[in-house]
């Protein structure tokens, strides 16, 4: 937890650091909010359970950002509230999260359009395998495409977790496979 503390007030003071240097470049802060899809790795199944049932596996990211740009390069950091839902073997499971993605990305064709990615730090608030044991810290990555309209933002990316300490939930539901939460998101974004 104290991990936690010492990461969020990092991030808060990049913020407000954005804001200052506001008046020398195109940098700033702001809020963002926007759509998940999770999938477990089983993209065929994860096909075939959107059409039978498109609401299953949609949660909702909530939060704050940060940009600080340099030329065509700009540096995202992040603090946004995720639920995500998911689905093993029938049985339908909810997390909610911290999530701090670190961004890096470069603006192409001006600043409408940008590319990025980066590490991400995850915290798991709450989880319904309550009678699990699991790590409540998680890494994962991210990367996607951003569309930029004045102080309008529009971005799709895709994320998935690196470590493998979920793998024995995925266990004791199906007896087999990768249990890596991996989602797509579509964000939209205003900078203030």
């Amino acid at each position: 937890m104290k991990k936690l503390i010492q990461i969020t007030l990092v991030l808060l003071g990049v913020l407000c650091f954005s804001t200052e240097i506001n008046a020398q470049s195109k940098t700033g802060w702001g809020i963002k909010g926007g759509l998940n899809y999770n999938s477990n790795g089983k993209y065929f199944r994860d096909a075939e359970l959107v059409l039978s049932d498109p609401l299953n596996n949609w949660g909702y990211n909530v939060g704050l950002f940060g940009k600080i740009e340099v030329g065509p390069l700009f540096v995202r950091p992040e603090l946004a509230y995720t639920q995500l839902n998911s689905e093993i073997n029938s049985t339908q499971l909810r997390t909610e999260r911290l999530d701090m993605p670190l961004l890096v990305g470069l603006n192409v064709l001006g600043p409408v359009v940008s590319f990025f990615g980066g590490p991400a730090l995850h915290y798991t608030i709450q989880d319904d395998l309550k009678s699990l044991e699991y790590d409540k810290y998680n890494m994962g990555y991210q990367f996607g495409i951003g569309l930029n309209f004045n102080n309008l933002g529009l971005d799709i990316r895709y994320e998935r977790e690196l470590n493998d300490q979920k793998i024995n939930i995925d266990n004791v539901f199906t007896g087999q496979g990768d249990f890596k939460y991996q989602q797509i998101t579509l964000n939209m974004s205003i900078k203030f």
